[in-house]
């Protein structure tokens, strides 16, 4: 019964989570820090320019 409790607690807490993060938009403001970072390490990769 107590790891019903457990499991319970923690889907609860994961989904209140899951709507902090989509009602206040995380997601895409942490993607939009990391862009200049990303585009900072793909922009030096070496490409094969050939076709």
């Amino acid at each position: 019964m107590k790891a019903l409790v457990i499991v319970a607690a923690v889907a609860l807490s994961l989904f209140l989570l899951s709507l902090v993060v989509y009602f206040f938009n995380l997601d895409m403001k942490l993607a939009a820090k990391l862009q200049p970072i990303f585009l900072r390490r793909y922009g030096r990769l070496k490409r094969d320019r050939r076709l």
